[in-house]
């Protein structure tokens, strides 16, 4: 099941009623919507490209006003259809879609139900964030190079938004001849059909860009979990974490997320902000678009490399995410510079990007990287893609483990997949420097560890007669999504004492509960606790006590400690 990244359905309905006012009030772009391209660095066009056919991106969504006026000059119309006359005209088994198709109606009609703009007011949304970045880079010529395949997957009486017919509307953009793929939605499995459509699109050399989902969980939903799919995950004007977004080390890249300006159906010059990872899977669709209107010939794997190699690290106080929102911001300045300069890639590295690719010619002022970003990794996997280097084997490639050899492989010996364990890395190439055309990249991607367990997890058993536990952060706030247990057993005649030294959770949220016996039963359960206030003494009534401690996605507190000691029976 298919919905979009942002909020369940009911929060959905309450947005969008809320929303009308600010439609009403906002027909006209205000002063305060260019803080998204003024960080991802979108700029104004120095030059134009060349006359050539515009990239298609396809909008897969729930309906659109293509008369928009942000959308009605960048719908694509498929240049052998007839409008209007009952008939196949490009033979590609659906009569009159000249822009576009209702999968889920089977139909041409691709617009918004009558008086359902309330609930039908994504496509239009997405749609036309990607056409003002067009705009914002290429300004009044910005149609000729851009345009808007809308797909629609929501019936028109569809009583929720959930769109089903998601993935078949990825099989007519496959068909139909998009470059790009926009899918600002998530959810539906990665059955094996599925699965063959995402590679098929890949294959063929169409960019799928997909939203990571907005649940604030250490979690990236399909389809952006595909590899093939270019996962995007949001930040905030302070360029930190969308409250809502979810991350994790499948993430490739981000964008902002927050208030972020787009149409609204309602009217042909109304608009909407909103926030979530569906407005930064948009913007991130648009930069693609830019990118590849450049140069066509660009593969998806260069579009993604140029976006990930030049894209803005995060700082430091980002460690509880570090690994988990990708390679960076999206820069798109520096990404157009990246794909049109090949001998200035190796200016773009950075140690603290943690993915992205090491990319070594003749033109390259340095022989030794080193991979050393912010948060805790388990390792690096390293993927090698060797061109054109004569004598191969005379060169020897070194990484090291804090100032150690951890291995060296000649260049003609080295293997397709390498892992590192360890939380930084540096690499070296050894010998004189490339011929012309000679080329090494290195494709890196750290494993971050996992947050949920990263202070505790599992069961710890414990047999001592007195002890101190807590939730393990030390002077850090504990981790989200956490479950931990301590098991306390003594020998039989004994009971224990507990007594708590702090407590900062989230109320009514963040509990430490403690059971009589080996099993949380409601029945055994001695106590629960969350928030500020110390609790009681506890007294157990048996040898046995079982400590459990669960927190939910979002909110953390500094946590908790206590003592605990064995008393007779």
């Amino acid at each position: 099941m298919m919905i979009e990244c942002r909020k369940t359905y009911v929060h959905v309905l309450l947005l969008l009623f809320a929303s009308i006012t600010t439609v009403q009030a906002q027909t006209n772009p205000s002063n305060n919507t260019a803080w998204p391209f003024d960080v991802i660095a979108l700029s104004k066009a120095t030059s134009f490209p060349e006359k050539q056919a515009p990239i298609i991106v396809a909008v897969i969504d729930d309906a659109f006003r293509t008369s928009h006026k942000t959308l009605k000059d960048f719908i694509y119309e498929h240049p052998t259809e007839i409008p209007n006359n009952q008939y196949d005209d490009d033979g590609n088994g659906y009569i009159d879609d000249v822009s576009g198709w209702d999968i889920s109606d089977n139909d041409k009609d691709v617009s918004v139900p009558e008086g359902r703009e309330k609930v039908f007011f994504h496509g239009t949304y997405i749609a036309s964030i990607i056409t003002q970045s067009a705009q914002a880079h290429y300004g009044e010529q910005a149609s000729q190079y851009i345009k808007i395949m809308p797909i629609k997957v929501l019936p028109d009486q569809a009583t929720n938004t959930y769109l089903k017919d998601g993935y078949k509307g990825i099989r007519y953009a496959i068909d139909n001849g998009a470059d790009i793929i926009c899918l600002a939605w998530c959810g539906g499995d990665l059955t094996k059909e599925n699965i063959d459509l995402l590679q098929e699109a890949h294959q063929k050399g169409i960019l799928v860009i997909g939203s990571v989902g907005n649940f604030n969980q250490e979690k990236v939903l399909p389809p952006a979990s595909f590899p093939q799919v270019l996962a995007v995950s949001g930040i905030n004007e302070l360029l930190q974490k969308e409250k809502q977004a979810n991350y994790g080390k499948e993430v490739d890249i981000a964008a902002p997320a927050s208030q972020i300006k787009g149409a609204h159906p309602q009217k042909d010059n109304a608009f909407i902000k909103d926030s979530g990872t569906s407005p930064a899977t948009a913007l991130l669709a648009g930069c693609a678009a830019i990118l590849l209107s450049k140069n066509k010939q660009n593969s998806p794997t260069q579009i993604k490399e140029a976006l990930q190699n030049t894209s803005q690290t995060f700082p430091s106080n980002y460690s509880e995410y570090g690994g988990k929102m990708g390679a960076g911001m999206v820069q798109l300045t520096p990404a157009i510079d990246y794909l049109s300069a090949p001998n200035q890639r190796s200016k773009y590295y950075s140690p603290l990007r943690p993915k992205g690719s090491i990319y070594y010619d003749k033109n390259s002022s340095s022989q030794e990287w080193e991979i050393k970003p912010e948060g805790t990794y388990h390792g690096f996997t390293i993927r090698p893609y060797i061109s054109s280097i004569k004598k191969a084997h005379k060169y020897q490639l070194q990484i090291s483990v804090a100032d150690t050899l951890w291995n060296e492989y000649p260049l003609s010996k080295l293997p397709p997949q390498l892992y590192v364990p360890a939380s930084s890395i540096s690499i070296q190439l050894i010998n004189r420097p490339f011929k012309k055309k000679e080329y090494l990249r290195l494709y890196y991607e750290g494993t971050p560890i996992d947050s949920s367990k990263l202070y505790c997890s599992e069961t710890k058993h414990l047999s001592a007669e007195k002890g101190i536990i807590n939730d393990g952060s030390g002077n850090q706030a504990y981790a989200n999504d956490c479950s931990c247990k301590w098991l306390i057993s003594l020998p039989e005649g004994k009971r224990i004492q507990f007594t708590f030294d702090q407590l900062d959770t989230q109320a009514n949220t963040d509990w430490i509960y403690l059971a009589d016996g080996n099993t949380m039963l409601p029945e055994n359960i001695l106590g629960q606790f969350s928030g500020q206030q110390i609790p009681p003494v506890i007294y157990s009534s048996s040898n046995e006590v079982l400590i459990w401690f669960v927190t939910d996605a979002s909110i953390t507190g500094q946590g908790w400690e206590l003592r605990y000691e064995t008393i007779d029976d």
